[in-house]
């Protein structure tokens, strides 16, 4: 699609994307109309170092001058890549440690070098048609199975009696994984590029 709707054209962050698929450098301040929506920044840095805590800052407030950003509602880091200090492994633990530290010891479990806990924001990574789980629509429970890969939910509770983690998902459904389940979800504070483009 080549044409820009007028809503769109407001935007930086699709005439941006427009212009890397031609080939185009960024547009220029001079180049952007005044009532543009300031919803795209680029930051240039040398280090991943650097990078990093650009990115920590991004996510922990700085946004906040530029809009009503909170980070589990309006904002997704995305990474080209799982490995190194900008891979989604290592960006979601530090991002995981900034904005849901557990500051109240509630429990959580450790699974595959990851720790989940409640207030976590994950992602099922493998279908599975076999898991239960019910939704409230209007007053109404509604009851049903399968969670596929690429919906993302968030950690309502980890139940050490019952060896089980509650999970609402962004659709609003709920569902109850096993300890040993665990291994199909994994934390999306940070998502590989190529997970965001199958949602």
């Amino acid at each position: 699609m080549d044409k820009i709707f007028r809503q769109a054209a407001k935007s930086k962050i699709i005439l941006n994307a427009h212009r890397v698929n031609n080939g185009e450098m960024f547009l220029s301040k001079e180049e952007v109309s005044e009532d543009a929506n300031e919803d795209f920044f680029f930051i240039k840095e040398n280090s991943q170092e650097q990078m990093l805590k650009q990115v920590i800052s991004l996510c922990t407030g700085r946004l906040e001058k530029y809009g009503n950003y909170d980070f589990f509602q309006n904002i997704q880091v995305l990474s080209p890549t799982k490995k190194g200090l900008l891979g989604t492994k290592e960006l979601n633990k530090m991002l995981q440690e900034k904005l849901n530290p557990n500051i109240n010891n509630l429990p959580e479990k450790a699974s595959l070098g990851a720790v989940f806990r409640p207030g976590d924001r994950i992602m099922q990574i493998k279908n599975n048609y076999d898991i239960y789980w019910e939704r409230e629509t209007s007053g109404e429970k509604e009851l049903g199975s399968g969670v596929f890969n690429g919906e993302i939910g968030t950690i309502l509770k980890v139940d050490e009696e019952e060896k089980l983690v509650e999970i609402k998902f962004d659709d609003d459904k709920v569902a109850w994984y096993e300890f040993s389940e665990l291994d199909q979800i994994e934390h999306s504070y940070c998502i590989t590029i190529h997970k965001a483009q199958r949602k």
